[in-house]
């Protein structure tokens, strides 16, 4: 089967630890900066330490969306969620030859990408983490599903093969709709109680009361989703929620590493959507909590955005 080229949008730990596990794999892999534009590609030699400590290096090609004057593949989109509407754009202009994956946990942020013929959802189980420059630290907890929101899925099997490496695995959904709900609950609580808390994912495992914040907040946010005609099983969430947190224990989650270093958070795609939702059906009583934490850790992050801008 011939191999198309993969295009990863956005340099993060994500991006760059799918770029390491593809070339690997001998696949035609190019990092493209979501952020910025207009500056010269260059090689870099990212290292990739997964849970095992293996650790895997490859020379990478990274460069912007300026460089590229057509696009032919599979696109990659592991930028923040924030950026999908510029992203998106980008994209208009690169030509029609190309599907997108959008590997971000949010809940409709995918319509930006609403004109494109081949857009597909992939709900991560994965976390990534930069130790220094280039460096990254990753960990896979389970194979990550990839499926059209729409339910069509055409080529999905294809391009499943094609992005799914043996460290970095997909699988096919057809289904995702729901899965993208039970994740989007998920880290409503990784997103907020961690940052907040400021500690790593492993707390659930090791405290009582931050288990118990958790489960009021996905008991809320299940709430929503019943609104909205998804039927989800509260017991499996929570279950998937402690799985998450051993295998992703000592790691920091990637809003709390954001707040660290005055950055932008997804938080508006996770629990502000949630609450934006709830009100939009008159029901904003249903998740006061995921609300409020919410707010806090948009508050937290302009806080630190403003400081730094001073």
């Amino acid at each position: 089967m011939k191999k198309d080229k993969i295009y990863i949008v956005g340099a993060g730990a994500i991006g760059q630890a799918l770029a390491v596990f593809l070339q690997q794999e001998k696949r035609d892999v190019i990092l493209v900066r979501g952020s910025v534009d207009n500056k010269p590609a260059k090689e870099n030699i990212i290292t990739v330490t997964n849970q095992d400590n293996q650790k895997f290096q490859q020379k990478i090609t990274t460069t912007t969306f300026g460089n590229l004057k057509d696009i032919n593949g599979i696109v990659l989109v592991t930028a923040k969620a924030f950026a999908n509407v510029e992203i998106a754009q980008k994209l208009k202009n690169k030509g029609d030859n190309f599907s997108v994956v959008i590997l971000q946990n949010g809940l409709n942020i995918e319509k930006p990408f609403a004109d494109f013929e081949n857009v597909f959802r992939c709900v991560l189980f994965s976390t990534s983490q930069r130790t220094s420059n280039n460096t990254v630290s990753f960990k896979m907890v389970t194979d990550s599903p990839v499926g059209d929101m729409q339910g069509k899925n055409a080529n999905l099997n294809a391009i499943v093969n094609q992005i799914s490496t043996p460290h970095f695995c997909f699988k096919n959904e057809p289904n995702i709709l729901n899965v993208v709900w039970e994740k989007v609950i998920i880290n409503c609580a990784f997103n907020s109680i961690c940052p907040l808390l400021e500690t790593d994912n492993g707390i659930f495992l090791r405290n009582r009361e931050a288990t118990k914040l958790a489960k009021t907040i996905i008991a809320e946010c299940i709430e929503v989703a019943n609104k909205c005609g998804i039927t989800l099983n509260q017991k499996e969430i929570e279950e998937k929620l402690l799985l998450i947190s051993r295998r992703a224990d000592g790691q920091l989650i990637s809003t709390y590493e954001d707040i660290r270093n005055n950055r932008r958070t997804e938080i508006e795609s996770l629990n502000l959507e949630i609450s934006r939702l709830a009100d939009k059906m008159g029901m904003l009583e249903l998740v006061p909590n995921t609300r409020l934490l919410g707010e806090m850790i948009q508050l937290k992050s302009k806080i630190g955005m403003a400081n730094i801008n001073h």
